[in-house]
């Protein structure tokens, strides 16, 4: 992947303190992991994705393991479900407008400045 998809060091710190250092779709903390991830909510795609909210807090989520292990293999195993949690974006839309499912089977927006917004449920 390359550094135009990478999230910068700050964004990446604004989504562990989110997250406070737990997986953002099952709950775990992180002590407990073998591995984590921030997740790319809209993904980067073959080249990257240089508009500027594909770098975004919005755009990111931790989630415990790796693309093929934990949540995050998960995700990346259920693209159709993910898709439907909010927990990937397809690539026209905007990760801040489009609500995602986290632990607790919560909906919330998420924000660049590491908020989550709650809200009543998956957009139509």
């Amino acid at each position: 992947m390359g550094t135009a998809s990478r999230f910068p060091v700050e964004v990446r710190s604004t989504i562990l303190h989110r997250a406070g250092m737990c997986c953002e779709r099952c709950g775990t903390s992180s002590s407990d992991w073998t591995g984590w991830s921030v997740h790319h909510r809209r993904p980067a795609g073959m080249g990257g994705d240089r508009r500027p909210e594909a770098r975004g807090a919005a755009n990111g989520l931790l989630l415990c393991g790796s693309g093929i292990t934990g949540c995050h293999g998960w995700v990346e195993s259920n693209r159709t479900e993910a898709y439907g949690l909010g927990l990937l974006v397809p690539r026209p839309l905007i990760p801040a407008g489009i609500p995602v499912q986290i632990v607790g089977n919560r909906w919330v927006l998420l924000d660049d400045e590491g908020n989550y917004i709650p809200t009543e449920g998956r957009a139509a």
